[in-house]
């Protein structure tokens, strides 16, 4: 994966220096030097030194030793503590991270930095390593999954990191119906959940009733993830100590009844979702490496260190080094941006605009900022989704599940225009398929099949559709009646990509075939709400994490609420009782992800060459442009913010950067 981006470096690095001191952000002040780069090719997060035998902490930490108001860092490390290695060097204590938020609905852009997974995955985005879980183990018949912790670990409140906090998550949460009507389907083989099992202190087991070697991976990612990123959807675990005060199990009901008035909650599983997330409850404990202190619902959200965080540098610093992270709450993507620009920001790539590049370049010596560039490791920056399961009004259904009319859409798109004006050229015309270094890719005759702009063909097979009348302005006519065809196109308000940009001309790309496209743009929660209850007809999302297509499946397989059948998701989370059932290829591609979750990876390629194989022939989500750093992969780093490779996975599953190891991020004073 790393071997196509690692070519990015020459246009992803800005030759500029270090900062002289940690938080003064003053450009005058800087000390500008040639800035070697941060070639990080090779590079593993796995550990082969000798280990530390003695600790040392943050200033603030040892302050607070000295008064007695916590135990020694030894006392706070688990017995084996993780160890990272550093992407430069050591790093230095201290200092606050500046960023930016667009608000509630913007949790993402904090699970990124926390990244508390149980076990993660190393720079090279494909090779699963300890985080929490010093080690595991699965079984031959790919049916268990056995988790050793690492012992004396403990929470943020200094209470003891143990198997009953799994077994507190399985049964207490994803379980209790109240709060999980519907269990998430990475729990799941063929529609049964998976069983925990508490073998001692520190060891856990997953069993499932059937092979699924796909747990693991997702563990690792951003299907199953850890506490910030599942919340109380789906958890591997959680603060058993403190979330069974809001349960009734655990709780009277009298004394659930007076938390509730004093939180002002409608019920108990109310006050408990809000209770369980990270980034609402300042109270709540956590594992990763800094903890809330101002909510996300203020307009400045803000995490402070964790005085037990699990890891320490290879010289035994307990990490993480950065003292606080700070994000300021912005409405409008230009003023956030503007602000970036300034050097207002310490280090971001989500929500740094594509199109900004060439000012952040111009004016990267002003603001004191280097520019990195991470190329998006998905297969389209920009799909357009075209729901099978859309219900309303028969023609438009109709006409979203012929092939043939979809083919039409595709080949009527102007690629080359939309690389150039919404991508700075930086991109790649292609369809809806994985990038060539993927182990999945079906091959290069499906890069541009249906992706090259052709109206002459487009034209001719909307005629033989019958779609062959049309109005004075030039719009055919539905088959139905004598009014214009219309789709509706619905696309998210300053998102992570110009959606809105890119629509327009798809609209117009479209009225050179004739075919008439409705805007709909919309706030970020409403669009959501309306693609995960069946609402839109056409809608448009990024695609990073598809280069696992099991680990995505919301994008890749007919399941998730964020994928392109809404409907036959719901009937495959309830087992049938409700929803749509598939047929034809996207029975068949159903039938490949539940075949691939029971097979090694290894085994898994000719699965995933098919499952490409179907999306470019079937075009249920039509790619546009892909390759380019449009999502998430513009960063925006200061110059003495550092232990930040030049190039790194840039990928919704592998959580960038939080594959780069925040923790290990530090302020350089010299």
């Amino acid at each position: 994966m790393m071997r196509i981006i690692i070519l990015m470096i020459a246009i992803a690095s800005v030759a500029l220096g270090c900062s002289r001191n940690n938080n003064s952000h003053s450009a005058s002040e800087a000390k500008l030097s040639v800035r070697s780069v941060v070639n990080t090719e090779g590079f593993s997060f796995v550990y082969k030194g000798p280990h530390p035998t003695a600790y040392s902490e943050a200033p603030e930490l040892a302050i607070q030793v000295a008064a007695a108001e916590l135990p020694p860092v030894e006392d706070r490390l688990p017995i084996e503590p993780l160890v990272v290695p550093t992407i430069e060097r050591i790093g230095q204590y201290g200092g606050t991270w500046r960023r930016g938020f667009t608000g509630r609905a913007d949790g993402n852009n904090f699970d990124r930095l926390i990244h508390d997974h149980l076990i993660y995955y190393d720079l090279d985005g494909y090779t699963l390593v300890p985080h929490i879980a010093k080690g595991w183990d699965v079984s031959e018949d790919g049916t268990a999954f056995t988790f050793h912790l690492r012992r004396g670990m403990k929470w943020s409140d200094g209470a003891p990191f143990t198997a009953d906090d799994f077994i507190f998550a399985f049964e207490d949460i994803t379980l209790n119906e109240d709060i999980n009507p519907v269990i998430p389907s990475p729990t799941k083989a063929d529609g049964q959940v998976y069983n925990v099992e508490k073998i001692d202190e520190v060891t856990v087991r997953f069993i499932f009733h059937k092979a699924n070697y796909m747990f693991i991976e997702n563990v690792g990612g951003l299907a199953i993830g850890g506490q910030f990123t599942r919340e109380w959807v789906c958890p591997l675990y959680a603060p058993r100590h403190y979330l069974m005060q809001f349960l009734p199990k655990y709780t009277s009901l009298s004394d659930l009844q007076d938390k509730l008035k004093a939180t002002g909650d409608k019920n108990w599983v109310q006050l408990f979702k809000r209770m369980a997330a990270p980034l609402e409850n300042i109270d709540l404990p956590v594992v990763g490496p800094w903890k809330i202190v101002t909510p996300i619902t203020s307009d400045v959200c803000s995490l402070e260190r964790n005085p037990y965080y699990f890891a320490v540098d290879p010289d035994g610093n307990q990490l993480p080094y950065i003292d606080k992270i700070v994000s300021h709450f912005v409405e409008n993507m230009e003023v956030f941006n503007a602000r970036v620009i300034a050097g207002e920001v310490d280090m971001q790539q989500r929500h740094v605009l594509l199109d900004k590049i060439p000012v952040l370049k111009r004016e990267a010596v002003k603001g004191n900022y280097r520019v990195l560039l991470w190329p998006n490791s998905g297969g389209s920056d920009a799909a357009i989704i075209i729901n099978q399961t859309w219900q309303g009004d028969p023609e438009i259904e109709k006409w979203l599940r012929n092939r043939d009319f979809r083919i039409a859409l595709s080949i009527a798109i102007d690629r080359e225009e939309i690389n150039e004006s919404i991508f700075l050229g930086m991109g790649q015309a292609r369809a809806y398929v994985t990038t060539p270094n993927n182990r999945y890719y079906p091959g290069p005759e499906f890069e541009k099949k249906y992706a090259v702009r052709d109206l002459h063909k487009a034209n001719e097979i909307l005629d033989k559709l019958g779609l062959d009348r049309r109005d004075r302005e030039g719009y055919r006519l539905r088959t139905d009646n004598k009014e214009r065809l219309t789709i509706t196109l619905s696309v998210l308000r300053q998102a992570l990509v110009n959606f809105e940009g890119i629509a327009e001309l798809l609209a117009n790309h479209w009225m050179d075939v004739g075919i008439y496209t409705h805007l709909s743009v919309e706030e970020r929660s409403y669009h959501h709400k309306r693609h995960s209850t069946n609402k839109h007809q056409l809608s448009m999302w990024v695609t990073g994490g598809t280069e696992n297509p099991w680990a995505s499946g919301i994008l890749t397989c007919p399941i998730g609420s964020a994928g392109f059948a809404p409907l036959i998701g719901t009937w495959h989370s309830s087992n049938g009782e409700r929803g749509v059932a598939p047929h034809g290829d996207l029975k068949r591609l159903l039938e490949i992800f539940e075949e691939g979750n029971s097979l090694p990876r290894d085994m898994r390629t000719e699965l995933g060459q098919e499952l490409w194989r179907i999306h470019v022939n079937n075009l249920y989500m039509i790619g546009t442009v892909g390759q380019s750093p449009a999502v998430t992969g513009v960063g925006v780093v200061k110059n003495n913010f550092r232990n930040i490779p030049d190039v790194a996975p840039n990928s919704s599953a592998m959580q960038n950067p939080g594959i780069a190891r925040t923790e290990q991020f530090f302020f350089d004073r010299n």
